[in-house]
């Protein structure tokens, strides 16, 4: 229920109350009663003559509290004051009146305002152990998730001028100069933009947006009076070969913005709201048209609230991208910490790269951080109606969730995580080789990524490697070597998933083990090996499954003790060593179409 209907359900309750007065008084009696009033007499009532009243604790003061069936029963809540006293409800359920089932009282609510028909926002006095309410309220078997509510901080060649005279360099740094117009689709691709709103009157927006939600005014006209949203959303959509301005990554690609304003009261104000960030996460996700959701903005506490509105957009199959942080700098105290909503499982963290393709300093680096993408000195649309140069991973972030959309666009049948692979695969690698806590996989490159959707090569193995005394690796692609080599280092364990973006093919594998022998089938994503047992793996199988297993081949090698690299197995050969006690400490994978020429040598995979 939005703010608006409330207000017609307060105004259509007092003129109820009206015509019930009018129908126990009528207008003709009380002229009578003031006409004649000098034929009334009046008498004082003495405490001596007043009867006992039908609730005496009433009279006394201490008249049991009313239980709230409604938010509209107390006055709305000002998110900008005593927010050390509010508290944030996600339901796991759509009602009108969800806060009717948490049993709380008048006593104990000072204000409230139904922010979705599954986020609540609620006030409570300062009488009332706020920990204490969050703790019970979390049991309720209707309450997903209950949080301190609190601000999150935003994180910062067609015709059109700026992209011609090269002022907005982003485009060639990822290959979009060379896909602006490669992509056509009929039905839009959506992508949420969850942010200070957007000025959707900017000559650079005009059809390029839908319609979204302004939680601040509760209206579905958005307005962004702090300008981030806008810069934000240039990024992702600003029309291009208008002759206007600049462009977005979208390029000719039938791609809109779905604003959702939940925050940014002003000029420059960088302040998000956690209970309309939720709602928003929760709307979008709900919503079929929206494939992507991008969130340009983090924080460092733990808001179990936000984590359960992620995990439910995720859940629903959307793509989900953040800003990795712009706390980055040696000298931060935030430094190498994760940053959420970006490190949650599942979202696509993105940090920030300058002219030079190197990292930002500025930008957020750990384990979490996925992609790259510009981010520093980065021209976009201003709010004022101009445009403007902007800096921080809050425009790298929408740099990679447009290009997201845009392989959508191209495929309607990638789903999130072929997306996200794609986009790694193709990436280009920067600082050390691999993946990496400052680039993740590396910087998009947005010309590949679009190149191999039509290509053979889109069929390919995501695979990891546990490995002693390290524990699991990051997920490595076609080809590329998971594990150790040249530091007497066992593979213990190994998972191995196809990146078959839609086609019928999966891949089983089986793993001979240290005092196991070999193990059996595992597959998609199963753990074959041990973990914790100190065993080491010694060969492996690995073949194709599926309709579509008759058109490729799979090729293994492994690096075996003493033996070094071993030559290429293939569809469910042997690959390592056995009776020999040797570890194996690295391999790498590869899918080829049937009949293409093998990796290498295919004389020696395995020895007896």
């Amino acid at each position: 229920m939005n703010k608006k209907t409330r207000r017609i359900k307060q105004i259509t309750r007092w003129l109820a109350i009206m015509m019930v007065c009018f129908l126990l008084f009528p207008a003709g009696s009380l002229a009578e009663d003031q006409v004649n009033s000098d034929e009334q007499t009046m008498e004082t009532v003495t405490p001596d003559k007043m009867g006992t009243p039908p609730n005496e604790e009433s009279e006394q003061g201490n008249q049991t509290p009313a239980e709230i069936e409604t938010l509209e029963q107390v006055p709305e809540v000002n998110i900008n004051q005593n927010t050390d006293q509010q508290i944030v409800v996600v339901y796991a359920d759509s009602g009108e009146d969800n806060v009717k089932n948490l049993a709380l009282t008048t006593d104990e609510v000072v204000s409230g305002e139904q922010v979705s028909n599954r986020v609540d926002l609620i006030e409570v006095s300062v009488e009332t152990n706020v920990e204490a309410l969050m703790a019970d309220l979390a049991q309720n078997p209707n309450v997903l998730a209950v949080d301190n509510n609190a601000k999150i901080e935003v994180t910062a060649l067609p015709n059109d001028p700026y992209v011609v005279n090269g002022s907005a360099w982003q485009f060639q740094r990822i290959g979009a100069d060379q896909t602006w117009d490669q992509v056509s689709n009929g039905d839009p691709v959506v992508v949420a933009v969850i942010d200070t709103g957007l000025n959707v009157n900017h000559p650079d927006f005009v059809g390029n947006t839908v319609a979204g939600y302004d939680f601040v005014t509760g209206k579905t006209n958005v307005v962004d009076l702090a300008g981030h949203g806008t810069a934000v959303s240039g990024c992702i959509a600003a029309v291009t070969n208008n002759g206007v301005g600049t462009a977005g990554i979208a390029g000719l690609a039938n791609i809109k913005i779905a604003p959702y304003r939940t925050g940014g009261m002003y000029s420059g104000d960088t302040q998000l709201d956690v209970a309309y960030i939720c709602a928003a996460i929760l709307k979008a996700a709900e919503r079929p048209e929206v494939k992507v959701i991008n969130m340009s903005f983090g924080g460092y506490g733990t808001f179990s609230s936000l984590a359960v509105a992620v995990n439910e957009a995720v859940s629903a199959g959307k793509v989900v991208v953040a800003s990795s942080g712009n706390e980055g700098e040696s000298w931060n105290a935030r430094v190498g910490q994760y940053s959420y909503p970006a490190s949650y499982d599942h979202v696509i963290s993105v940090g920030a790269i300058n002219k030079d393709n190197t990292r930002s300093s500025f930008s957020q680096y750990n384990d979490r951080v996925d992609l790259s993408a510009p981010g520093q000195s980065v021209l976009t649309t201003a709010k004022s109606g101009g445009y403007e140069y902007a800096s921080g991973t809050s425009f790298s972030s929408p740099i990679v969730a447009g290009a997201c959309a845009v392989l959508m666009a191209a495929d309607a049948g990638l789903d999130a995580g072929a997306v996200e692979t794609i986009l790694k695969s193709t990436a280009l690698d920067l600082g050390t080789a691999g993946s990496d806590a400052y680039y993740g996989s590396g910087l998009i490159q947005l010309n590949q990524a679009v190149a191999s959707i039509n290509s053979s090569e889109t069929i390919g193995t995501t695979y990891r490697t546990h490995v002693q005394n390290v524990g699991w690796q990051i997920w490595k692609y076609d080809g590329q070597s998971s594990g150790t080599s040249g530091q007497s280092l066992r593979l213990e364990g190994i998972e191995i998933k196809m990146n078959n973006l839609g086609t019928d093919l999966g891949v089983e594998y089986q793993t001979h083990v240290q005092n196991i022998g070999w193990q059996g089938f595992k597959s998609n994503g199963q753990t074959s090996g041990t973990y914790g047992q100190s065993l080491r793996l010694e060969a492996i199988q690995i073949r194709l499954t599926g309709a579509a297993a008759t058109n490729y081949d799979v090729y293994y090698r492994v690096h075996s003790q003493n033996y070094g690299w071993l030559d290429w197995a293939q569809n469910g050969g042997s690959s390592g060593t056995q009776g020999k006690s040797l570890r194996l400490e690295a391999i790498e994978i590869r899918v080829v179409p049937k009949g293409a020429a093998a990796p290498g040598s295919t004389n020696r995979p395995f020895i007896l």
